[in-house]
């Protein structure tokens, strides 16, 4: 008796990734660490082609095959600003820019960023971003000690006796 692997049937937008190719790179999404108040300046790139315009868009991952979008391109060579997202679509070029302002730890989260078929309501990603939003480390404190030296630098020590 031949034992059957399991069978997994795959959502449409879910195969629309791996034929993307954002997964053939590796399962692992790319990590990018900011700090609160920073801003992330991010670079999309694709393939240009010719015909009818196509959206871009960066939106976040809310479950492993749902986004929600923040910013959409609506045409090359002009900057759509929707909150803190902004976006920058240069076609000749073959990439598209991303920024979003003001960084806070509630923007950690996996965000992507693609080409979006709006009639079709479907994102070929070409980024699978992990942003981690952390506050800046702390330095250690100075420990100083007084007794070690003067104002003019040198090492005293008391000296018992006469």
């Amino acid at each position: 008796m031949a034992w059957e692997g399991p069978h997994l049937l795959l959502p449409p937008v879910l195969l629309l990734l791996l034929a993307s190719g954002s997964w053939v790179k590796g399962a692992v999404p790319e990590e990018l660490h900011k700090h609160p108040g920073q801003t992330l300046l991010l670079q999309c790139q694709y393939s240009p082609k010719t015909g009818p315009y196509q959206s871009k868009t960066w939106c976040q991952q809310t479950s492993p095959d749902w986004c929600t979008i923040l910013v959409t391109s609506s045409k090359p060579r002009t900057a759509v600003q929707k909150s803190r997202y902004t976006i920058w679509d240069e076609p000749d070029a073959g990439f598209f820019n991303i920024t979003m302002i003001q960084l806070t730890q509630n923007d950690s989260g996996f965000y992507w960023c693609g080409i979006y078929n709006t009639s079709k309501k479907v994102i070929t990603v070409l980024r699978d971003i992990n942003l981690v939003v952390s506050p800046a480390p702390t330095t250690s404190p100075m420990w100083t000690f007084p007794w070690l030296a003067t104002s003019t630098g040198r090492l005293e020590a008391s000296v018992g006796g006469d």
